[in-house]
């Protein structure tokens, strides 16, 4: 098909992994400014994670210290406020067309011990022990039986969903897979039934070989910018080597892991002003009787510069402004 002699105002794009649409549209850019977060000041005194143990949190469940063995580095503990609880069971309630099912689960805070100090100004060997607490709890919540799904987020400002401003992560247990990660999950495995090969392998084969969206790339990882961005300056870090499950990652990868997403962070906080973002891992589910070795884990950031609109409501399509290409030479 002949292309076109005149530039379009816009591009759409279709994710080989979803099937999904975004749209590229460029003169939107005109109207945003990609600036930082609005900074949240919350005092030592009154902030709940500055010693957990002083506003009625739960023991930790897990405790790194500090090098020099004077205070904790990060400690893990159950969330005060959950959004689902150990009690109940797996069985599904029918009633008509509807289902239901207990909250059965577990959410727990992974809390550091900088107040003022976010994950973007932290040392490559500092993120390799973040990382390390997220692989240890991972692997202890995946004993229980009930849990198919180990969620690992990251909220950074009021504008990313965060409500206390002291730096911490999230580990969410679920009894199911999410909607976002089994959408993920069927594209990967329906393109493994079609081709026998892993879709984001193939993927990653192109953009190394394009080097068009690669931001940085390491021994074991790579960061790129998505072709189908769902907001602007979206980041993924792959693992070079095929792996459907972040829990199995060697010491080596996690450290190589752990450097790529220090740097990215830092570019992303200096780059862009440090704007508020989020940050979570995809890997694949905890159930022992289902083959997903066709996945690929990664971990996904979506910095937030604009509020969803009815256009993305209504419509279920993302709009960017800025092209992948320009994020990925941006965040270089």
């Amino acid at each position: 098909m002949k292309k076109l002699k005149t530039k379009p105002t816009s591009e759409l794009r279709r994710d080989p992994v979803s099937g999904d649409w975004i749209l590229l549209a460029p003169l939107r850019s005109r109207r945003h400014k990609f600036e930082g977060r609005e900074k949240v000041k919350l005092a030592k005194s009154r902030c709940p994670f500055e010693n957990p143990a002083k506003f009625g949190n739960f023991p930790p469940v897990l405790v790194y210290q500090k090098e020099d063995g004077k205070d904790w580095f990060l400690q893990v503990i159950p969330n005060k406020y959950p959004a689902v609880g150990p009690d109940g069971h797996g069985s599904i309630y029918k009633d008509g067309l509807y289902q239901t099912k207990a909250g059965t689960g577990f959410h727990e805070i992974v809390i550091f011990r900088d107040h003022d100090r976010c994950l973007a100004e932290y040392n490559a060997k500092e993120m390799e022990r973040v990382v390390s607490a997220y692989r240890e709890r991972y692997l202890s919540l995946a004993n229980n039986k009930f849990v198919e799904y180990i969620s690992i987020f990251h909220n950074h400002g009021k504008e990313a969903g965060s409500t206390v401003s002291h730096p911490h992560s999230q580990i969410l247990a679920l009894p199911i897979i999410p909607p976002d990660v089994s959408h993920s999950i069927s594209g990967s495995r329906r393109y493994f039934h079609e081709r026998k090969k892993c879709i984001h392998c193939e993927m990653l084969r192109q953009e190394i070989k394009e080097n068009k969206r690669i931001i940085y790339e390491n021994k074991d990882i790579v960061v790129v910018s998505p072709f189908t961005s769902r907001v602007n300056f979206e980041v993924r870090i792959f693992p070079k080597k095929h792996s459907a499950y972040f829990e199995k990652i060697s010491n080596q990868a996690l450290a190589s892991f752990a450097d790529a997403s220090q740097v990215i962070l830092s570019r992303i906080f200096k780059k862009l002003k440090d704007p508020a973002f989020n940050f979570f891992i995809h890997t694949a589910p905890t159930i022992k009787n289902q083959d997903y070795n066709h996945y690929h884990w990664h971990m996904e950031i979506l910095p937030k510069f604009e509020i969803t609109g009815s256009i993305e409501l209504g419509t279920g399509l993302n709009i960017i402004s800025v092209a992948p290409e320009m994020a990925a030479k941006i965040l270089k």
